[in-house]
């Protein structure tokens, strides 16, 4: 095989050069480790979760997603999209459907794609249409909200199973009137048993929004409350999707270490 000899100079001082030649060498093999390490980083990172869709219910936790079925719900669009968002990343969770009761239909750490059927009742049978009649349509179920009930019910199910790092995931129009008292507890006893929640709007009263912000903060909501924006976590709402920051950085660093490697151990070139 040829091979293309680049021109050199000629020296007589190796000895001279001795120690630069084992600096130059040394810098080379620390870069090239750094190199190889950071390239496997990249590749572990890209594999993990760091670089999926973002997930809905916060990470290492068990969730249930609790939906409000009362009758002051008229659009289902929301919970349908959060069953499919769930389904879809195969999140591990449980189900409960409240109004004036709740009712447990699946229990937590149910692998996610369990949730699926239940989406196609909270998704319009075409664009603009009518949603389909669900198990829960009601006069004897879809009475008032009370959310506490709902809460507890998820509380409940997640001490049963013994989970020590819970969620819940709650979609309802915040509605108080008839539950204030009764939802301020159930929000103490969840932060007493460290179990983190999040919520998803559909359609509040501006004032019954402002309660719920002033509990748990304007981080928990993973939507804003309008029936048009969709559901997804903070970081997606503000970019537009969920960015791996991790595998990023790392390939940041990957692309100044190979900028390094080429500033200090390019090859030198005396020009006439």
């Amino acid at each position: 095989m040829l091979t293309r000899e680049l021109p050199a100079i000629s020296t007589g001082e190796r000895q001279a050069l001795r120690r630069a030649v084992q600096r130059t060498a040394l810098v080379r093999v620390v870069l090239g480790a750094a190199l190889v390490a950071s390239l496997f980083a990249a590749y572990l990172l890209a594999r993990g979760d760091d670089a999926k869709y973002a997930p809905l219910l916060p990470n290492d936790t068990t969730s249930v997603l609790v939906l409000d079925l009362s009758g002051s719900i008229g659009d289902f669009r929301k919970i349908g999209d959060t069953l499919r968002h769930v389904a879809r990343e195969d999140e591990r969770a449980g189900l409960v459907v409240f109004s004036d009761v709740a009712y447990e239909l699946v229990p937590p750490g149910s692998p996610g794609r369990e949730l699926s059927p239940f989406a196609r009742f909270f998704t319009p049978v075409r664009k603009g249409g009518a949603f389909p009649v669900n198990p829960w349509d009601t006069a004897e179920f879809r009475g008032g909200t009370r959310i506490s009930v709902g809460l507890a019910a998820a509380r409940e199910a997640l001490v049963r199973e013994g989970v020590t790092r819970g969620s819940i995931l709650l979609a309802s129009d915040l509605d108080i009137v008839q539950d204030a008292e009764g939802v301020s507890q159930a929000l103490v006893e969840l932060r007493r048993t460290g179990i983190e929640l999040r919520i998803v709007p559909l359609s509040p009263l501006p004032e019954h929004l402002a309660f719920f912000e002033q509990l748990v903060g304007r981080s928990a909501f993973l939507a804003e409350s309008d029936p048009e924006s969709r559901v997804a976590t903070a970081p997606e709402r503000r970019l537009g999707g969920a960015l791996p920051w991790a595998f990023l950085l790392m390939g940041a660093l990957l692309i100044g270490l190979m900028t390094v490697n080429e500033r200090l151990l390019a090859r030198l070139e005396v020009r006439a």
